[in-house]
């Protein structure tokens, strides 16, 4: 049973957790943009060049960070798609 409080001293909460929220999804769509507008110029650069250890530093830093963020996201996915208020 879905419990709601009007409290008002939960609201800084609830708006932080709302605009954390706005946060994330625009964290996102840059990356995903950064990511579209650069892959031509990534498989040009460094997907068909001798790797080296240069090489190895940028894809570790540029691909680490997408694991991560998925990882923290899927948890809260359930909460959010079974929300029955949008």
């Amino acid at each position: 049973m879905t419990v709601v409080s009007n409290d008002p001293s939960l609201w800084p909460t609830i708006y932080y957790f709302h605009q954390n929220s706005y946060a994330i999804v625009a964290s996102l769509a840059v990356v995903a943009y950064d990511l579209v507008l650069t892959s031509g110029q990534e498989f040009e650069l460094v997907w068909r060049q001798r790797w080296s250890l240069m090489t190895v530093l940028y894809l570790g830093t540029r691909y680490t960070g997408i694991p991560y963020v998925v990882a923290r996201i899927l948890p809260m996915l359930p909460a959010v798609l079974l929300s029955d208020t949008r």
